[in-house]
């Protein structure tokens, strides 16, 4: 189960991670960052905005959403991030288009691996392991009560 999007995670070191390939699979969706031999696992749901407006979509993976057109940020690097809520991390790329990955507490619905090995992130947080996928009894009784909120 992950435990949504919150300040105790530093999410400052993907910032500059370059998107080259995106892989679906019955269950997830993979984003693949090239240079840091890394990935981003989403296994409930995401929507890309164009800066343009010209692209606007959500795609579920257990829904019936399953539209898919993300060659824009392809070969383009993250310049921010962005919590938006403790459902919601928004991802900046450079042309200025954003992915937003959504948290869902009954899931194990993102997580990262892999990455540059001497982020001081991946050492505090385990995110080799997944920065999202921490269990249950890994929250503290405040994160436990904020997720059944």
């Amino acid at each position: 189960m992950a435990i949504g999007f919150t300040q105790r995670f530093d999410f400052s070191p993907i910032i500059g991670w370059e998107l080259y390939q995106v892989t679906i699979d019955k269950y997830h969706i993979m984003f693949w960052f090239e240079d840091e031999h890394a990935l981003l696992n989403v296994a409930d749901r995401f929507s890309f905005r164009s800066s343009d407006g010209a692209v606007d979509f959500f795609y579920e993976i257990y829904g019936t959403q399953k539209f898919l057109n993300v060659d824009r940020i392809l070969r383009t690097k993250i310049v921010e991030t962005r919590l938006i809520s403790k459902d919601q991390l928004d991802l900046v790329f450079e042309n200025g288009d954003i992915l937003s990955i959504y948290d869902n507490p009954e899931l194990r619905s993102w997580w990262f691996l892999g990455g540059r090995q001497n982020d001081p992130i991946i050492r505090r947080t385990s995110w080799s392991f997944g920065i999202g996928d921490l269990e249950l009894e890994d929250l503290t009784e405040q994160e436990y009560q904020d997720r059944r909120s």
